[in-house]
């Protein structure tokens, strides 16, 4: 999301001319001198709002791709379709915040009840959090995620023209100082978030799980609650206009009205542009300034294709980083803590392009112009997503083929001291060991015969099973001198929230009886009991479901009975990110046999997460060039009297970007999301040569000649 729209805002048209220095001799220049150098008692709280109300979105939305996925059962494309839809509302939003604040509410006003509509909708996306059936937290949730974006959009570009409107006209650079704090306010906001709200979302556990979502969408919810009491307490001091009337509202009725007349009169007098039709009942004034704008209005063509990739850091790179190795010297980065990088570098940015960078481009003479910027900007930006492509190939290479069609993969997993031969597959799977035989035709019955050697039995077995799904597994234990065969169906996947997986096949003194319910107890990172629900009763020999549990090493404690476990643990097993395990246990206290294996089906994420540096700070770069550089650019380029319809049209093309990932993701055929992000690299390389916009001339406008010449170029 951009945290920098927010610092250009609408101005006086006082703070873009050069005032000339007067002489403070008189006693009213004197009063007005010190006037401007006093600040608004105002600005404190404005900023202090502003600071808790980004802090509270950016928790909130930081770790929303996540809880889709994870507790509503959404997949990735939907999860990442929901949290553009979301972004789309939060974008296009701002149009109708200023339009009422401009001709309805006030500023004061419309923060005030945009504020409690914020405060509402977080409330019910952190009840919809709470433990209920997954349709009916979806349903809350979704609800909740449309207030919330109704909110937050609306309030987003009225807070800082509100700010703005506290100070006099010849305040210039207190205004000036005013906009950087609030610039930093907004950062400072992302930053703090990005590091609280995973540590929420994954470190505290609540209603039984290893999350605690609830709290971690509960926290923004009290947040902007207090952003309400602290915007209440300083309206005593604040200065409070009223509506003035849209300009929006003026500029779109005169398009509309000059569009119509042009239709009426095709065949009539001609004019020398179609916004002259209009002059017959609006302003020429107006007209003029609408031309100006709409000139400007050309360099936002590649915009939407920028915001499609600059929003996916919320979505799919969160998604790519839980498919990552996070583990930093025993600390585990969140997923959703990499979007941290982005403020912190825009914070370290800004100065260093303006002081370093940009003084030196101009040297060797290279980016000298503000649009030559934005195409060096894009083009960064589609060089970060090559870097994303690359990343999620070789995350691609990790994960698990499914079989050919018609086909199964069955895994043995020999838990027993007998080396095995599979006569009628001509295969030998010595003890304690594992093999994997694929492409076994499926929806076959098979008969197989188990001869064990090298052990307390020497007993045939026989094992009779049909392959119903793609991967299967056969567990093989030893148990009163007899082999145990369990055929079940299993499944080769990653969580989305990038944790392992792990299951248990165990062989055991120790006998689970009807009505017992014995666990065996993981003990580590976390504390896990997994308890053997698939076996019939009385057993000793079985296997559990997959456990989800958070990466870390852990010791393995078996049931003593069905309360309690052994004092001693009967092994120590490691588990990593996004590893699927199964952990044989062998016990026999009559043969002092007792043994722990783990295999890994899944191979953990061994790409680690901090190989997204490079292309989030290349984005961070790019976001500097492009998306500072054009809204700074095309706010000094329109006319005064349309500045604020400038803003909500950058922000209007933010939601329209996030509309364009909907529809590619939704009519896009590549199967392999690395596929996608290439896609999106040559989208924007292709799209942003198409700034064409004049810079340095006179723009020849209904036969009149507006001598414009930009003036000295500064972020």
């Amino acid at each position: 999301m951009s945290r920098t729209l927010s610092v250009f805002k609408k101005l006086s048209p006082v703070s873009s001319k050069r005032e000339e220095k007067k002489d403070p001799s008189t006693g009213e220049e004197k009063q007005l001198a010190e006037r401007a150098t006093k600040y608004p008692r105002g600005i404190p709280y404005i900023l202090g709002t502003e600071f808790v109300e980004r802090f509270s979105f950016y928790c909130f939305q930081g770790i929303l791709t996540l809880y889709m996925t994870q507790e509503l059962n959404f997949s990735g494309y939907w999860a990442a379709s929901i949290f553009h839809t979301f972004m789309v509302l939060a974008y296009i939003s701002p149009v109708f915040g200023a339009l009422i604040a401009d001709g309805w509410l006030g500023l004061f006003r419309t923060i005030f009840y945009l504020s409690i509509l914020f405060a509402i909708g977080n409330s019910v996306v952190a009840i919809g959090a709470t433990p209920m059936s997954v349709q009916n937290m979806t349903i809350v949730s979704l609800f909740g995620l449309f207030i919330v974006a109704l909110g937050t959009g609306g309030i987003k570009p009225c807070v800082s023209a509100f700010g703005g409107s506290q100070f006099d006209e010849n305040q210039i650079k207190e205004r000036h100082q005013f906009f950087s704090l609030f610039f930093f306010a907004i950062n400072i906001g992302s930053i703090l978030s990005t590091i609280i709200s995973p540590e929420l979302r994954a470190s505290v556990h609540c209603f039984g799980k290893d999350t605690c979502y609830p709290l971690a969408f509960g926290a923004p919810a009290l947040l902007s609650i207090i952003v309400i009491t602290l915007f209440i307490c300083g309206k005593s001091v604040y200065k409070i206009r009223p509506a003035e009337g849209s300009e929006f509202v003026s500029v779109f009725r005169c398009i509309f009205y000059a569009l119509a007349q042009k239709f009426r009169n095709k065949r009539k007098e001609k004019r020398n542009h179609w916004l002259e039709y209009a002059d017959d009942k609006f302003d020429r004034q107006l007209i003029f300034d609408i031309k100006s704008f709409l000139q400007v209005t050309w360099m936002y063509i590649p915009l939407p294709i920028y915001w499609a990739l600059y929003e996916q850091q919320g979505s799919t790179w969160i998604l790519q980083s839980a498919e990552m190795d996070g583990e930093v010297g025993g600390y585990q980065i969140k997923p959703d803590q990499m979007q941290i990088i982005n403020p912190i570098f825009i914070l370290i940015f800004i100065p260093l392009f303006n002081s370093v960078i940009y003084p030196f481009l101009r040297k060797c003479g290279l980016c000298k112009m503000p649009l030559q910027r934005m195409a060096v900007g894009g083009i960064l930006v589609a060089i970060a997503f090559v870097m994303t492509g690359f990343i999620q190939l070789k995350i691609e290479q990790e994960l698990p083929e499914d079989p050919l069609k018609g086909n199964s993969e069955l895994t043995i997993i020999n838990n027993s001291p007998c080396n095995l031969h599979l006569k009628d597959m001509n295969t030998s799977v010595t003890a304690f060991t594992a093999e994997v035989l694929k492409d076994i035709p499926s929806n076959t019955e098979i008969e197989w015969e188990v001869l064990p050697s090298e052990c307390s039995t020497a007993n045939r077995t026989y094992a009779k099973f049909g392959l119903q799904a793609p991967f299967m597994s056969m567990g093989v234990a030893l148990s009163d001198d007899t082999i145990n065969i369990l055929i079940e169906e299993d499944e080769k996947i990653k969580e989305r929230n990038g944790y392992p997986r792990v299951k248990l096949h165990f062989s055991i003194d120790y006998v689970f009886k009807e009505r017992v319910n014995a666990s065996f107890l993981f003990d580590g990172a976390g504390k896990y009991f997994v308890y053997p629900d698939k076996i019939k009763r009385p057993s000793k020999v079985g296997s559990t479901e997959y456990c989800v549990m958070k990466p870390g090493l852990y010791k393995i404690y078996i049931p003593l009975n069905g309360t309690t476990h052994k004092e001693n643990p009967i092994g120590v097993a490691e588990f990593r990110d996004g590893g699927s395990y199964v952990v044989a246990i062998h016990q026999n206290s009559a043969q002092n046999a007792s043994r722990v294996t783990v295999f890994m089906t899944v191979l953990f994420n061994s790409v680690h997460m901090l190989y997204q540096l490079p292309q989030i700070i290349l984005l961070t770069a790019g976001e500097i060039m492009f998306e500072v550089t054009g809204l700074d650019f095309s706010y000094c380029e329109s006319p005064d009297s349309l500045k604020s319809l400038v803003q909500g049209m950058w922000f209007f093309t933010n939601g329209i970007g996030n509309a364009f990932f909907i529809i590619i993701e939704g009519i896009s055929t590549l199967e392999k999301q690395s596929h996608e992000f290439f896609m999106y690299s040559i989208i924007m390389a292709i799209t942003t040569p198409e700034i064409k916009l004049p810079t340095n001339q006179d723009h020849k406008l209904n036969g009149e000649i507006l001598s414009k010449r930009l003036p000295p170029w500064r972020l």
